[in-house]
């Protein structure tokens, strides 16, 4: 079989790891190059591997079967239009697009000629999550938490584009039907846009899921807790360990009124609660790399001409359903006379005073940036 000839869009972070996985599997990917205007990137990726580096993209097209779009968020439309209409498939970094309208016509030129569309909600791919669901039957109420120190990174869009987007999608994911009601509220701490929200959705099924997202936090944290009809499972992401929980059958259907015990069977279900009644399991899950499982995934659907895991259509889904739990966060008051929480970030003057430093010193910005 011809190796599928690959480009990387976008030479930041994720597009540098991008770019080592798709290099590692050279039996089936031919990586014809890398594109970023940035010259340090680019210095960056040939650190990495000894591959063609250009600034523009669209030389490559002609040369290309697929492409990894790992660009900022708000360059993901016009890149994948150019892509996508010359028949290209690409794999997108979440988010799809943080447009509605712009997410519904990437679907729409997909699906017109014919592409394959992967989006990068990479926590489809921990085996942590497919291990938990195996333990709760079908999801009825879904707690996540994802948050996080301010790193710098992806800041041309908030934290809800940024990281509450990954439990977007594993919520609809899970739970049957369509969202049908949001309820929102986050706020701004560096200004340019929210940096922490929490955020409750209901489906058309009935799930419901609270969904807290900070990019401002003491310490990082990835869990999602899972209550279903079977059971329940907690799982930390980042380590790929799951707490489970299964309710015996006798429960499930009230076979027995534990509320009519007599005081010794009482005393035996407090003591035996989590070892006899409810037994909880603890698992430690193999870990994965779940970028190259995303990719891999990816590859072998463009070879079947098969949908992808997360495909277009699903990456829009969470596009829309994060833009309802923004119109939340921009609706929400929090009083009459509250301040602005979100606009244009300052112009920042080396020389101007920062107010407000710990200890009552003054400092100028130049020694902001000094010490940090």
């Amino acid at each position: 079989m011809n190796r599928l000839r690959v480009a990387v869009i976008g030479a930041g972070h994720l597009g540098k790891i991008h770019t080592r996985l798709l290099h590692s599997q050279d039996d089936h990917v031919e990586l014809i190059g890398v594109a970023d205007p940035s010259p340090e990137a680019q210095r960056a990726v040939l650190d990495q591997v000894e591959i063609p580096v250009v600034s523009d993209y669209t030389k490559l097209i002609p040369e290309i079967d697929a492409a990894v779009i790992a660009t900022p968020t708000r360059f993901h439309h016009a890149v994948a239009m150019d892509l996508l209409q010359n028949g290209v498939h690409v794999l997108i970094e979440k988010p799809l697009t943080d447009s509605v309208a712009d997410a519904e016509e990437l679907v729409e030129v997909a699906t017109k000629n014919d592409c394959v569309v992967q989006v990068g909600h990479v926590e489809r791919f921990n085996p942590a999550i497919a291990k938990a669901l195996e333990h709760v039957g079908t999801p009825k109420f879904i707690q996540a938490s994802r948050t996080s120190t301010y790193t710098f990174r992806s800041t041309d869009v908030g934290v809800v584009h940024d990281l509450m987007i990954h439990d977007i999608d594993l919520v609809n994911s899970m739970f049957g039907g369509k969202m049908t009601e949001s309820r929102a509220a986050g706020i701004s701490i560096f200004g340019h846009h929210e940096d922490t929200a929490q955020a409750r959705l209901q489906f058309s099924c009935g799930g419901v899921a609270n969904i807290t997202a900070s990019r401002c936090s003491f310490s990082p944290e990835r869990t999602i807790q899972i209550f279903g009809t079977d059971g329940f499972a907690a799982v930390n992401l980042a380590d790929s360990t799951v707490t489970a929980v299964r309710i015996p059958s006798w429960l499930r259907q009230r076979e027995y009124d534990v509320l009519q015990a007599t005081p010794e069977q009482q005393t035996w279900i407090r003591e035996q609660l989590f070892e006899s009644v409810l037994k909880k399991q603890q698992i430690k899950v193999p870990t994965a790399n779940a970028i190259l499982l995303e990719q891999q995934d990816w590859l072998q659907s463009i070879r079947e001409g098969s949908t992808p895991r997360v495909s277009v259509q699903q990456g829009a889904e969470a596009v829309a359903i994060a833009d309802s739990v923004l119109d939340q966060i921009n609706t929400h008051r929090w009083s009459d006379n509250e301040l602005r929480m979100t606009g244009a970030m300052p112009t920042l003057d080396p020389t101007a005073v920062v107010d407000e430093v710990p200890f009552d010193q003054t400092l100028t910005v130049a020694q902001v940036r000094k010490a940090a």
